[in-house]
């Protein structure tokens, strides 16, 4: 007879022990129930209280879950962000290593397989939207936080030259909600790349010349930032219209684009 809990989330494909413990009198029945699930080859563990069900058909097998469907259950609240949001917007054609998740308090990482689920705590818990994602749904940063979001982190979204390369192909069309959000965050290094970047890519996007010159505008009146802070010192360059400081290598590295003014 094929278990109750089987049967009860099969079509959500990962379950969380929180989850499952409404259906048992106590925790101690709803854990055991657990174990028969494992024991028998209906489920694998994924970490402490979060399982994946093996399909039926797979039982038996080395068959193994999508790690972004697996994902979907770590936080009740979260969003695929940086370059894992890229993947879901086509733009990557697997994830990366490090599974970024933006989550309004964190967890503690981990991983599962050759993956690492890594935690971004946000205060600014917004710009994000469902997709349908094989069958479920899951929750991933719109165009313009992940825009905002790969410049803010690189070392999350493929360093200066991925980064940099995946974006040129990605695109973002409403720039008033672009600025929105970098006023709602509030951060001029935010400000800085974005518009360093925008500028860079006019050409590819057709960017909106009144944000960049608003960008700009903002950026002159700050410090001086680096684009990536891993940057070697000696081994960058002055942007000065945008107070910015960039691999020295930056055009060679990266590629065609409409370049910095």
């Amino acid at each position: 007879m094929v278990p109750r809990i089987y049967k009860e989330f099969y079509s959500q494909r990962v379950v969380t022990l929180d989850e499952i413990k409404p259906l048992f009198p106590d925790a101690q029945q709803a854990r055991n129930a657990v174990a028969y699930l494992i024991k028998h080859g209906y489920a694998q563990r994924v970490k402490s209280g979060l399982y994946y069900l093996i399909p039926f058909e797979h039982r038996g097998t080395e068959w193994q879950p999508d790690v972004l469907v697996v994902g979907s259950k770590i936080s009740k609240g979260y969003f695929y962000s940086h370059a894992t949001a890229l993947t879901l917007f086509g733009i990557l054609p697997v994830p990366p290593p490090r599974i970024a998740i933006t989550v309004p308090e964190r967890f503690r990482k981990f991983s599962f397989g050759t993956f690492t689920y890594y935690p971004i705590e946000t205060k600014h818990f917004f710009g994000f939207r469902d997709l349908d994602y094989k069958g479920i749904t899951i929750s991933v940063s719109n165009r313009e936080r992940t825009f905002i979001d790969c410049l803010s982190r690189l070392d999350l979204s493929g360093g200066v030259v991925g980064a940099f390369r995946n974006l040129r192909s990605f695109g973002i069309s409403n720039y008033a909600l672009l600025m929105d959000y970098l006023d709602r965050i509030g951060k001029k290094s935010a400000m800085v790349r974005c518009g360093f970047a925008l500028e860079y890519f006019r050409e590819n996007w057709e960017a909106d010349d009144e944000v960049i010159k608003e960008l700009k505008k903002r950026a002159r009146s700050g410090p001086v930032y680096y684009l990536d802070r891993g940057i070697p010192k000696g081994m960058g360059k002055l942007v000065k219209g945008w107070n910015l400081i960039i691999p020295a290598a930056f055009e060679d590295l990266v590629g065609g684009g409409g370049g910095p003014a």
